[in-house]
């Protein structure tokens, strides 16, 4: 919501919370909130409806919109990405023309998200005017998105297909046409085909709510590693590396010091060391939305990352509301909250704000028993699964009043290992590994009856492992644009693909003979990136879609 909750003003501006809206499309917006003084002040004939309730409408409205634009942009970004692999083919005959093209369509992704990124904004007055004026509350004006998506494509199409023609005598100049002309065809036809109505489910007060189900075509094909490099070395440990989403930037960790670096078809160039931290850096988590990163560290801080200008990068004050080593990090979708794990055994809340580089404390979680690894939010971010070192410490927390997370329960498992790493992959089902040298699987965990369980049909069977501990660093990556999980257990990294069986598959692995392997792939799913112990170096992996 656009507006700011808390200084929303009852008709007579009496300074306390609203209550309750009139539903009557004759009075002025302002006119249409009231306090519990209005309640008991005024005599009110017209339909009135809680406050409470009328949000939940709008932020159910909310979530029904998006579920129906994310996978348009999904499918446009997908065929834009396949155009960009053909691209790469014809780079060795025209390099400095290419590289001009792959700027364009990098620009055009960008600009795309930055759309999806408009539409998850909303107004409250506006949005309630729509549901007074139309009693079909499940019923969106797709028609302004798809004139945005149209006019980006009207403004990018001339000149992506100008640039094109130099190279019609090339095999992967057709490919790319019939590409374009698929692109053209689904920004015409608006929604994918492959978005149904879900079943009719029922809310907390048994009123019946449309679900919105997406059901993607899973690709099942193998995935290839090519390696491109392992010249760049570094005797420290690498614990953490990621990416900006354009995949230009990458930021990796040594001891206490954040390396920034440019990164370019698989090769990397350092650009600036940060230092701001006094102990090692153990996880980074870079911003979908903006130019920042934030980076937590043994040293019991939070700090946030902003870009200024190029190469100038500007550190917020360290932020220490943990008593030990900060673990793990995750945001929420809108990146204006942030969850934190640590070796206190407890998970603070924060308000983000990147544009300001600030970080407020909200609250915190504590139940677990152990030193927290790992934090993964579902897709409506209605829950938060962590996990701890120890047996029994995997937490369901459910999103209740105020919109703060609460405790659940402990999820049963059918192994008494502990674990270092989880990850929600669907809005009711999460994978988590276990860091016990004798439990060589991925266990799959799915909503049954309103409670998390394991389903042992589906557990992902890995090398035979004895000898080496599964650290918790180098998380759970999940591609859902790929079908692609990418995960490092013992000394292997595996590369994972659900079947249309809804099982799921080893496609690709790749043994380093040490288990201090840390890293990520970019955020198009192009290049696998790790540091390990063993080489002491950086190694830059192509990943090749069959």
């Amino acid at each position: 919501m656009i507006e700011n909750e808390k200084l929303l003003q009852c008709a007579f501006k009496h300074q306390q919370p609203i209550v309750s809206v009139i539903l009557n499309p004759q009075i002025s917006k302002e006119q249409r909130l009231l306090c519990t003084e209005c309640l008991s002040s005024i005599n009110i004939e017209e339909k009135v409806i809680g406050f409470k309730k009328i949000i939940e409408i709008l932020e159910q409205r909310q979530y029904q919109k998006m579920s129906q634009i994310e996978p348009i942009i999904e499918q446009i970004v997908n065929y834009i990405e396949q155009i960009l692999n053909y691209i790469s083919q014809l780079k060795s005959n025209a390099i400095q023309q290419l590289v001009q093209l792959s700027t364009l369509l990098k620009d055009w992704i960008i600009n795309l998200q930055s759309t999806q990124l408009k539409y998850q904004q909303y107004s409250f007055h506006e949005e309630l005017e729509i549901i007074i004026k139309n009693s079909n509350t499940n019923n969106f004006d797709l028609n302004p998105f798809i004139k945005d998506i149209s006019k980006q494509y009207s403004n990018q199409i001339e000149k992506v297909s100008s640039k094109l023609e130099q190279y019609n005598q090339f095999q992967e100049y057709n490919k790319c046409k019939q590409i374009l002309q698929n692109l053209q065809d689904i920004i015409k036809q608006g929604p994918s085909e492959n978005i149904n109505q879900g079943p009719i489910i029922k809310n907390n007060e048994g009123k019946d709510i449309i679900q919105i189900v997406k059901q993607p075509l899973l690709k099942e094909g193998a995935v290839k590693l090519n390696l491109i490099d392992s010249s760049v070395k570094q005797m420290n440990s690498c614990i953490s590396i990621v990416f900006n989403p354009p995949g230009s930037i990458m930021v990796s960790t040594n001891k206490e010091a954040i390396k920034i670096w440019n990164f370019n078809n698989g090769r990397i160039q350092l650009q600036q060391t940060l230092k701001q931290h006094t102990a090692q850096v153990n996880c980074l988590i870079y911003s979908r939305i903006q130019d920042g990163f934030l980076s937590g560290s043994d040293d019991k801080t939070i700090i946030v990352w902003k870009l200024e200008k190029q190469n100038q990068w500007i550190s917020s004050q360290p932020y220490q509301q943990h008593t030990d080593k900060v673990y793990c990090l995750i945001l929420n979708q809108n990146e204006n909250q942030l969850f934190s794990g640590s070796e206190d055994m407890s998970i603070k809340v924060g308000q983000l704000d990147f544009k300001k580089n600030k970080l407020i404390y909200q609250y915190e979680l504590n139940k677990h028993k152990n030193k927290i690894y790992a934090l993964s939010l579902n897709q409506s971010e209605s829950l938060l699964v962590s996990c701890a070192h120890g047996q029994n410490e995997i937490i369901i927390w459910k999103k209740g009043l105020q919109n703060k997370m609460e405790f659940k329960y402990v999820v049963k498992q059918s192994t008494n290992s502990s674990g270092g790493k989880v990850k929600f992959i669907k809005e009711n089902q999460f994978i988590w590994v276990s860091d016990f040298k004798y439990t060589d699987k991925i266990f799959i965990f799915e909503l049954k009856e309103g409670v998390f369980h394991e389903n042992q049909q589906k557990t992902i069977e890995l090398n035979f492992n004895n000898q080496e501990l599964d650290k918790f660093q180098f998380p759970i990556i999940h591609n859902m644009q790929r079908n692609l999980l990418v995960l490092r257990h013992g000394s292997y990294i595996y590369l994972i693909r659900e079947l249309n069986n809804e099982k799921f598959k080893i496609v690709e692995q790749l043994k380093c003979y040490t288990n201090d392997i840390f890293g990520t792939i970019t955020n198009n799913g192009s290049h696998l990136v790790f540091w390990d112990s063993k080489n002491q170096s950086y190694s830059i992996y192509k990943l090749s879609y069959q």
